[in-house]
């Protein structure tokens, strides 16, 4: 007879609760807190209104948020999922992106958010410089392990797509990746592009017709279609180290045969040296020259292409000089298709297509012997020194003296 009033006794305390449990079951990358009329709680009575506030970490925006409920004793439903505007039968109402309320239901309610990571970038107008398009966005994914560097979170990151506002009109823009962007704490690095990362977001009217790719060490990792967003392709800058990296691209293939991969740099000095892993057209305003060593007399002759479209023939040393006597400006260095084939490597070693030229390529950075070789600084050739410490850059030539 005692054990069947215990049991009564339970049941008529359990039907008689009427606060809840609120709880977190997933929200990795923020936090989740609930109030009732201003008072942090972690239950609520039944009818009580709740706030559900959302903190997404530094570079993180919500994406969805889930929730289960635990039907207590008096429940006759059985607990199920629901989705972000609704939880099972409790209508939430959204005050914005982060906050939403909700009469608190006669069940335990258990949330999980989902977050993905948000950033801003630059663009630059292309069809009219008066439109201006602000608040542009990428969002991007996790592409591996998290590491903390002098205190901060590295997060290697993917380009999955581009947010961007609607316009009254159609807009041209150029996108201008990062390699990094540190946001609080955390440091995005960026290592992949993905198939859709630049195609219009429904209701935009922008359009991305460029893309400058950023000043990385090794080319990122593009999927075949992230260059031609909306079936064309479009024009691709990259830095001139990476230029050959990108060209060969077999994700960029139909890019690079339609002359849409370039770089863009600035002339350091009237004189500097060049070379590429690629064919590339020879930028207007720039002379090229071959360069030799005549009884210790640094010559240079100017190679003359005997094709239409001049070119700088790939793995090639060569010495470049700019019609206007000054270093300063920009040049652009666009590749020339037809001898690569696209997915190929680029080749490293000298190709010797100028007859008596003694300058090599350097595609790769590399160190070179002192007393042997000579490189361009200042406008003048130097004795290369201390080159276990110090390598000769990508793109540029030295000279031989004993080639």
């Amino acid at each position: 007879m005692k054990k069947i009033f215990s049991i009564l006794a339970l049941a008529l305390v359990a039907m008689s609760a009427s606060a809840y449990d609120l709880t977190v079951a997933k929200s990795e990358k923020g936090t989740v807190a609930f109030k009732v009329e201003g008072t942090a709680v972690t239950s609520a009575d039944e009818g009580s209104t709740v706030t559900m506030t959302i903190v997404p970490n530094d570079g993180y925006v919500v994406t969805s948020v889930t929730n289960e409920l635990s039907a207590s004793w008096d429940q006759a439903k059985a607990p199920r999922r629901a989705g972000i505007d609704i939880i099972s039968s409790v209508e939430m109402t959204k005050v914005d992106d982060n906050n939403y309320t909700f009469t608190m239901p006669k069940a335990n309610v258990e949330v999980s958010v989902e977050y993905t990571i948000s950033l801003p970038v630059e663009t630059d107008e292309t069809e009219d410089p008066s439109k201006e398009v602000d608040n542009v966005k990428v969002e991007m994914t996790q592409v591996g392990a998290e590491t903390v560097e002098d205190g901060q979170t590295v997060i290697p990151v993917a380009v999955e797509s581009i947010e961007v506002p609607a316009q009254a009109t159609q807009t041209e823009v150029t996108v201008v990746l990062y390699d990094e962007k540190v946001v609080g704490n955390t440091r995005f690095v960026v290592k992949e592009v993905k198939a859709d990362a630049f195609k219009t977001p429904a209701g935009s009217n922008v359009v991305v017709t460029k893309v400058v790719m950023p000043d990385t060490k090794e080319a990122l990792t593009v999927e075949a279609g992230a260059m031609k967003p909306n079936g064309t392709p479009i024009d691709v800058e990259t830095p001139l180290a990476l230029l050959d990296d990108y060209a060969l691209m077999a994700s960029l293939k139909e890019n690079f045969e339609a002359s849409k991969v370039y770089a863009k740099p600035v002339a350091p000095n009237r004189f500097w040296t060049f070379s590429s892993g690629v064919d590339v057209k020879v930028p207007e305003g720039i002379t090229v020259y071959c360069a030799f060593s005549d009884n210790g007399t640094i010559r240079i002759l100017p190679i003359d292409e005997a094709n239409e479209t001049k070119v700088i023939k790939a793995n090639n040393g060569v010495l470049l000089t700019c019609d206007n006597g000054k270093g300063g400006d920009d040049y652009l260095f666009t590749v020339n298709p037809g001898r690569q084939a696209s997915g190929s490597a680029p080749a490293t070693t000298d190709a010797k297509s100028y007859e008596g030229n003694q300058l090599v390529p350097t595609i790769e950075a590399k160190n070179y012997e002192s007393g042997r070789y000579l490189v361009v600084k200042d406008n003048k050739f130097h004795p290369i020194v201390r080159s276990t410490t110090s390598k000769v850059p990508a793109c540029k030539a030295v000279l031989d003296l004993q080639k």
